[in-house]
């Protein structure tokens, strides 16, 4: 990727040469004729290199590589020099300038400068990324991947649809469902899973707070703003801004996050001028947006805006056939290498029928805590009923297996047999799916068979 240069030299003819050779070449340019015009510049944001004289009027370049490295401090500065000046530019270095290059340089000798300063900018850039990754990793699971229940194999269908397409993305559902793994890997799937993948939990701040974490701030914006701060549009401006829990974020925000979904552009909080990001989008809430924007305390725009495409995340409970799966890969997790314990029948059937009001995070922990106080290498029914704090109840008298006293077809022995094995697990058809071995879908195709029957 070309990056953006900002070439800042007080005269016109070195500036205009600078253009010419450096626009050939696809990178994105920028000029200035003085120190004031070139910070102005930096504050829009994004810039990767800069190419400063080290004499002019008023600000001169030594100020500009202070003032441009407190903006910040990945961008790259070469410092142009004439004959005689070689001491201050080797005082630039030892403030952070990249290098310098002494007037007049070869155009051969500017085209090496400037490739490697941009290759370690971009490097810094991918590092910083990867960092964020790791962390996020760190910080979730694979339990997002894992499940083969229609349901589940649709929403992942949904992610890998827009996880290429460089649009703001919804996700709703309940709370521990996996929302936050869900907008991983819209990243993880996208064009931009080298950049920073950036989370804010928007309902874990006050409203100053909220507005400086994402657009940053001024020093002395505001009490307790002791330095220039950047904002994570700006960190996650060529990657993805994960903004969870996005129904809490205050009015002011609101309308400001909308500008930015609309133009691209922000200001800090005590700046003037404005900035650029390019960051993508994703939110999460587990609240009803909609119902929030009719008591007016979420704006219908801004819905609009993050609404253009919504992936539903569903409830655990809706996917009861991915519960053995998703136990097993915790069991073995857990076990961290060693060889994992195992569930009684009864003990699974157990985990399947409770309705997990947390979802797939209260089952981590569930499962968690059966490793964690195991007495034996098999975990039973009442271990599962104490962890979930469930009665544990004497089974009833199960029904007869069904008695044959002639020869019948097929589908009469199957239908009778489906018929009481629902009757022994209480009409849940996808524990009876689990145990028989078949699909949900089959196992309504012979329920309906046995009322047409009756």
């Amino acid at each position: 990727m070309k990056g953006h240069i900002l070439i800042v030299d007080d005269e016109s003819l070195y500036r205009q040469l600078l253009t010419s050779r450096l626009g050939r070449a696809g990178y994105r340019l920028s000029e200035a004729a003085d120190g004031e015009a070139a910070l102005e510049c930096a504050q829009r944001g994004g810039v990767d290199l800069a190419l400063v004289d080290i004499k002019m009027p008023g600000i001169d370049g030594i100020e500009v590589l202070k003032r441009l490295k407190a903006f910040d401090p990945q961008v790259e500065v070469v410092i142009l020099t004439g004959h005689g000046n070689v001491d201050s530019a080797i005082a630039a270095m030892k403030l952070g300038a990249f290098d310098y290059l002494s007037k007049p340089y070869k155009l051969t000798e500017l085209d090496i400068v400037v490739e490697r300063a941009l290759e370690k900018r971009m490097l810094a850039r991918r590092c910083a990324a990867l960092s964020a990754e790791v962390a996020h990793l760190r910080a979730s699971d694979d339990t997002a991947v894992i499940g083969r229940s229609a349901v589940w194999q649709r929403t992942l269908e949904q992610v890998r649809k827009a996880a290429p397409l460089d649009l703001p993305v919804l996700i709703t559902g309940e709370s521990g469902a996996g929302k936050e793994i869900v907008a991983g890997l819209l990243h993880r799937w996208s064009p931009r899973a080298g950049e920073a993948y950036v989370p804010l939990n928007c309902g874990l701040l006050d409203g100053e707070l909220v507005e400086s974490e994402l657009f940053g701030h001024k020093r002395g914006a505001f009490s307790g703003a002791t330095a220039d701060k950047e904002g994570l549009f700006e960190v996650a401006s060529a990657g993805t801004l994960f903004l969870d829990e996005i129904g809490e974020l205050p009015a002011a925000c609101q309308a400001k996050l909308l500008r930015v979904l609309d133009s691209g552009e922000f200001r800090q909080l005590g700046a003037t001028a404005l900035r650029r990001t390019n960051a993508r989008v994703v939110a999460a809430t587990h609240r009803d947006l909609e119902a929030l924007a009719a008591e007016g305390k979420f704006r219908h725009d801004l819905l609009y805006r993050l609404n253009v495409m919504h992936i539903p995340v569903p409830a655990l409970r809706e996917r009861i056939e991915d519960i053995p799966l998703l136990v097993d890969y915790l069991m073995r997790r857990s076990a961290r290498g060693a060889a994992p314990l195992q569930l009684t029948s009864a003990a699974l059937a157990r985990l399947c029928a409770y309705p997990w009001p947390g979802n797939v995070r209260e089952l981590r922990n569930a499962v968690e805590r059966l490793v964690a106080f195991a007495d034996d290498r098999t975990i039973d029914e009442a271990a599962v009923c104490a962890i979930l704090r469930l009665p544990l109840e004497q089974p009833a008298a199960l029904p007869p297996v069904p008695a044959f006293t002639d020869i019948l077809p097929l589908e009469h022995v199957e239908r009778d047999y489906v018929a009481w094995v629902l009757e022994r697990l209480d009409g849940n058809v996808s524990a009876a799916a689990q145990a028989l071995g078949v699909s949900r879908s089959t196992v309504y195709r012979v329920m309906r068979a046995v009322a047409a029957v009756e």
